[in-house]
């Protein structure tokens, strides 16, 4: 029977550090993944989710299951992500460069088919990649974290809502509000009108 995240937590307050290991290998790609998306430098997501791993690690004398431990774990993430791009304005550094670097498969689940392309159809996608991902950034920060967990993370409405502090009702507004205005931005670079899978 797999051993719960809490139960590994409660091991680590214990000094257990095979149990923090464990924690990694469960959650360390998909923290990474989830900075990566939220921020699109792959290099800074890696140091941002070493990050995660060591406050969580700091943390465990103090940790208690209020919530699952998942969902703590993104919330580590999502505050660090917040701060990543808060400084990166403050530093007015461009903050759409690099997005999809080489050889990453597409940044939506449209474009996450497994398919043959001509080199026509390679770059073609190549540029709605750099469009979809450049409309996910233009979104406020709350509706591109609250899309990003729903539709990358595979989180509930209700993980969501505790991640970000806030109400189910809240979150199902704020996604809605994500997907109208990605809708929209997209249609704007001209590839709305065929953008036919929902987000």
């Amino acid at each position: 029977m797999r051993t719960s995240d809490e139960e590994l937590m409660a091991r680590c307050r214990n000094g257990d550090m095979s149990a923090f290991e464990l924690l990694v290998i469960r959650y360390k790609d998909l923290i990474v993944n989830y900075i990566h998306r939220c921020i699109c430098d792959y290099h800074r997501a890696e140091d941002l989710a070493q990050e995660t791993f060591i406050r969580v690690l700091k943390s465990a004398n103090s940790y208690e299951p209020k919530c699952q431990f998942k969902n703590w774990i993104y919330l580590i993430a999502t505050n660090l992500c917040r701060n990543e791009v808060r400084n990166r304005n403050r530093r007015n550094t461009a903050f759409l460069d690099d997005l999809v670097p080489e050889g990453e498969d597409v940044n939506h689940s449209y474009f996450m088919r497994d398919r043959g392309y001509l080199p026509d159809e390679l770059y073609e996608k190549k540029e709605q990649q750099l469009m979809i991902q450049g409309a996910l950034n233009m979104l406020p920060e709350n509706q591109r974290i609250a899309l990003n967990l729903v539709t990358f993370q595979d989180l509930r409405y209700d993980e969501i809502g505790e991640i970000m502090n806030c109400s189910v009702s809240a979150v199902k507004s704020l996604i809605h509000r994500a997907r109208q205005n990605l809708k929209s931005l997209l249609i704007e670079v001209g590839i709305g009108e065929s953008f036919n899978a929902k987000v």
